[in-house]
């Protein structure tokens, strides 16, 4: 019985907790402020990592599935990063494609644009040169440019490509890859960040 109140306890706090619900007097703790800027309309400003990896509606083909958190510790292991300062964290958007393979969108945030640009450099560096081809290549879209990075991964004994986009977007950096060896879905998940 004790165990049983308790845990009505804790899911009661919870529900409290994540409807924002404990502290009403507060407007902007719980995102219903009325007096906010213009400049609060900005998506980057405004969203959190959460928010700008999962993106609505997903293109045709793919269908979101969670965005999971990434620590600062994370986001230096993962990217290689760990003489990079300045890492807020992150989150990735995990998405299925209707051929079954898995897609990804990381959002990192920084405390400024030039963490941002140190986290590109250091990962980037981390890899050894193609011996035939380019590692790097620079592409652009929604305004910008973006590197897509080739690797190989051996599959049923073959060396198969796949493809990354990582770019920066004032103190955020976002990276989008994919099992896939089409670099045109990955790249059409990458525009579709509108970033």
């Amino acid at each position: 019985m004790k165990k049983s109140m308790v845990l009505l306890s804790v899911l009661a706090v919870l529900m409290m907790a994540f409807s924002g619900c404990v502290d009403g007097n507060d407007p902007a703790a719980n995102g219903t402020d009325t007096n906010t800027s213009e400049a609060n309309a900005n998506v980057s400003v405004d969203m959190g990592t959460a928010d700008m990896s999962a993106i609505d509606p997903a293109p045709a083909g793919f269908e979101y599935l969670a965005s999971l958190s990434l620590s600062a510790a994370d986001i230096k292991q993962d990217y290689e990063a760990e003489n990079v300062s300045g890492i807020l964290g992150g989150s990735e958007g995990m998405y299925k494609y209707s051929d079954g393979n898995d897609f990804y969108v990381d959002v990192l945030e920084f405390e400024d644009s030039t963490a941002a640009e140190e986290l590109i450099f250091e990962y980037k560096s981390s890899f050894s040169p193609l011996r035939t081809g380019s590692r790097f290549v620079e592409e652009s879209f929604n305004g910008h440019f973006a590197t897509k990075i080739t690797e190989y991964s051996t599959i049923g004994g073959e060396q198969v490509p796949r493809y990354s986009y990582i770019w920066q977007h004032e103190n955020y950096v976002f990276v989008v890859y994919g099992n896939t060896g089409d670099a045109s879905v990955v790249k059409e998940l990458a525009e579709a960040t509108g970033y």
